[in-house]
């Protein structure tokens, strides 16, 4: 599995644990529109994405790793103009897939600023 998407996470926003709990990781990369900041985990990219965002790729925040099993046809083009994607974790089956999320099988917590981020999967 090769990494195609890096970057470092910056900060955090307040109401940003609450959605992690709840099952929701809201990535936004800086600069963040005011109105997002709250909720999101702000990051700063430095790699990618080198290709598109695929079921069965791996999303990983520090230590912890998702399993990405459904993908939104706006989630690359938001990944790769924004540094803006939503990670859905662990859905209800037959939750719909918004057109910039990504659906994944796994837990996360609140990540601190400097962990990394990445987005890894097989060959282009």
């Amino acid at each position: 599995m090769s990494v195609y998407y890096e970057s470092t996470v910056l900060r955090a926003g307040e109401e940003a644990g609450d959605m992690v709990e709840g099952g929701v990781v809201i990535l936004y990369a800086d600069p963040i529109p005011a109105a997002l900041e709250s909720v999101s985990v702000v990051h700063g990219p430095a790699k990618g994405p080198e290709r598109e965002i695929r079921a069965g790729d791996v999303f990983s925040i520090g230590e912890q790793r998702v399993e990405l099993f459904a993908v939104g046809e706006r989630a690359h083009e938001n990944l790769r103009t924004l540094g803006h994607i939503v990670v859905y974790l662990n859905p209800e089956e037959g939750t719909s897939l918004l057109p910039g999320a990504v659906h994944g099988k796994g837990t996360v917590s609140i990540p601190s600023a400097g962990a990394a981020l990445s987005l890894s999967g097989g060959a282009p």
